[in-house]
């Protein structure tokens, strides 16, 4: 009875060996014909080199993580104090204007002409000079200010008939007055 025990135990150990070897010879198999399977190249023929391994695929990349940022937060004591500058220095325009019209001792068509001039850089008004004087001087000039740069002159301050006048013009500001324009001259009309 013990030799029946020993040739069953034999055969299942037996057994055991084949079936083991059977699964590794089979992994073995799958492995070999995975190596010996043909690989299409660039052209799509032929084989790969015999004995040509599969490589593994490649591990993913690893992310590079940004550094967290650093906020700093300072309490209100220690910010430093708040700086206010004065306004800037404001100048007397440096440019004189140029007369647009009347000029070149072209006659008006009015005694109340409307007198134009070109914009100055930083003026904020306007003062324009009139006279029978070729030299604008006292007692025979009119002096008036706008604040744009045309003027039409009014009731008051209309032209004498048959005239010839001199006038020229400045911007000023808060600062000054800047140069005087060159002068030019025109003439009213007879009536």
């Amino acid at each position: 009875m013990a030799a029946k025990k020993s040739n069953a135990s034999a055969r299942a150990a037996s057994n055991r060996n084949k079936a083991d070897g059977s699964k590794k010879s089979g992994a073995r198999g799958a492995a070999a014909a995975r190596t010996r399977a043909p690989q299409r190249g660039a052209t799509g023929k032929g084989k790969a080199g015999k004995g040509a391994a599969k490589q593994p695929p490649a591990p993913p990349d690893k992310v590079k993580k940004k550094p967290p940022s650093i906020t700093i937060t300072r309490p209100e004591a220690t910010r430093p104090p708040v700086v206010v500058l004065p306004p800037p220095k404001v100048e007397a325009p440096i440019g004189a204007p140029s007369i647009l019209v009347p000029k070149g001792g072209q006659p008006t068509n009015s005694l109340t002409p409307i007198l134009r001039w070109m914009y100055v850089g930083g003026a904020t008004r306007y003062e324009v000079e009139m006279s029978h004087d070729a030299h604008f001087g006292r007692g025979h000039s009119t002096t008036m200010v706008s604040l744009q740069t045309a003027m039409t002159l009014d009731d008051a301050h209309a032209l004498l008939p048959a005239t010839t006048y001199q006038w020229r013009v400045r911007g000023g500001n808060d600062a000054g007055w800047g140069p005087w324009s060159t002068p030019e001259s025109f003439r009213s009309p007879d009536k």
